[in-house]
């Protein structure tokens, strides 16, 4: 009986400190409860174009690969689906952002020559085109020979050594298919705490294009040669040089930029936010390497946390540098838009206006007329908001009209070499966009 009471009461001591225990441990594991957790918010948007700060990342690329003029609305739809991660007091923010686009993705016979060996390659337009218009430098013998059979003249095909006519010498789709311009925008945020000075942010961010694009050009110096590509022999050109339809002469963008951002202390209603920008990557060939941007940002939510909400936003870009080569400075974008919300969907319609088009009359923003470094002189000035268009640079109707401009001879060669400079740039140049548009329709949900 002794034994069963020691028993019982070791039983019952044993239950005690168990469930005293058990309560400690529950205090201690209570405040593991009210701990955050990580706050994730994600965007899925669809949108007509591509277009950011003014820059033209989709569009104008499709423009150039089906041979159509610019022009301010262009439909180069594209998924954009955003993550961010924050921590558990928003101080710290990781943005995962992605574009992909959504038609015309693969490549395409842009330059449409007849015999080439390859993209990018010299070769006729049509038949009867005489080869000093279109391989001056005799670069490819076995496409003059291709040519010469076509014609009934005969030619010798040992010229093309082992390539083979119809197989190796042939029409070639260019680099040019709207998949690449595909892309990842990752963005590492911290955000201090709001002060009498208003609130803070900095961190860093880098955009990857996922496959090579012919937007953005290597330098001429890291370039794989290619003796058939269009552009000449010599320097400055040298074989490949700067050749924006040949595959070898093309890279990913890889765009990285510090940055600081002001949430200014007054107008709040307005949420004024200044930002700074500065460029650290050199890996591009000189297209997209603009050296800074800061710009003033306003937007304000009407009938906010309601069903229906309807925000406008306005942002002033100005570019210090806008690229490594050209060096110039000024207003480079001037973006207005307005949001509809409904719940947890949007719609938006977007206008950029670009006031200094000087910004954008370049080379090194809309490459050489055509991509063909022997072409580099086609836009002669910066002034004129003026630029080749791509409607007017292959086919064999523009090939034919550019050969006639070319051979006009009228005995007098300082006027046939003014009257052959204006006929050409009456035919193939273009008005640069001045306002830009687009829309996008999306979802936002956070968890």
């Amino acid at each position: 009986m002794q034994q069963t009471k020691r028993i019982l009461f070791l039983l019952s001591f044993c239950l005690v400190n168990f469930s005293l225990l058990g309560e400690d441990t529950k205090e201690k594991q209570e405040p593991s409860s009210d701990k955050k957790e990580m706050i994730v918010e994600f965007t899925s948007e669809i949108v007509t174009d591509f277009l950011w700060r003014g820059n033209s990342l989709a569009g104008e690329s499709l423009k150039r690969r089906n041979g159509d003029s610019y022009e301010s609305f262009t439909y180069a739809p594209a998924f954009q689906p955003t993550v961010d991660f924050f921590s558990h007091d928003r101080k710290f923010q990781l943005q995962l952002f992605g574009n992909f686009q959504l038609n015309q993705r693969e490549d395409r016979d842009s330059d449409k020559r007849l015999f080439q060996s390859g993209s990018g390659g010299v070769g006729p337009s049509y038949l009867g085109e005489d080869k000093s218009n279109w391989d001056p430098h005799n670069q490819d013998l076995c496409a003059q020979t291709l040519q010469s059979g076509a014609m009934g003249m005969g030619g010798n095909l040992a010229e093309c050594g082992s390539r083979v006519p119809g197989k190796d010498v042939a029409p070639y789709k260019e680099p040019n298919g709207m998949k690449r311009s595909d892309g990842l925008f990752v963005v590492f945020t911290y955000h201090f705490d709001a002060t009498k000075f208003g609130q803070f942010s900095g961190g860093i961010w880098f955009y990857n294009t996922f496959h090579k694009s012919p937007s953005f050009l290597l330098p001429s110096g890291t370039q794989t040669a290619n003796p058939y590509a269009a552009g000449g022999t010599g320097f400055p050109y040298g074989p490949n040089t700067m050749n924006a339809n040949n595959r070898n002469a093309i890279t990913r963008l890889t765009w990285h930029e510090y940055f600081i951002v002001w949430k200014l202390p007054f107008l709040r209603s307005l949420s004024p936010t200044l930002s700074y920008f500065t460029q650290y990557s050199t890996e591009n060939g000189g297209y997209m390497t603009g050296r800074n941007y800061v710009s003033f940002q306003m937007n304000h939510e009407f009938r906010k946390e309601k069903f229906f909400r309807i925000q406008p936003s306005v942002n002033v870009g100005y570019a210090m540098g806008n690229n490594a080569l050209d060096n110039r400075s000024g207003i480079q974008d001037i973006t207005s838009s307005v949001t509809f919300h409904f719940g947890q969907f949007f719609l938006k319609a977007v206008n950029i206006y670009r006031p200094d088009l000087y910004l954008w009359d370049s080379n090194n923003y809309y490459g050489f007329a055509g991509g063909d470094p022997g072409r580099a002189s086609w836009n002669r000035t910066s002034e004129d908001g003026l630029v080749p268009n791509p409607n007017k640079m292959y086919g064999p109707v523009n090939s034919y009209i550019l050969n006639t401009i070319d051979s006009f001879q009228s005995g007098n060669p300082a006027l046939d070499s003014v009257a052959k400079i204006w006929a050409r740039e009456k035919f193939t140049l273009q008005k640069i966009p001045q306002f830009l548009f687009y829309f996008s329709i999306g979802y936002t949900a956070t968890f």
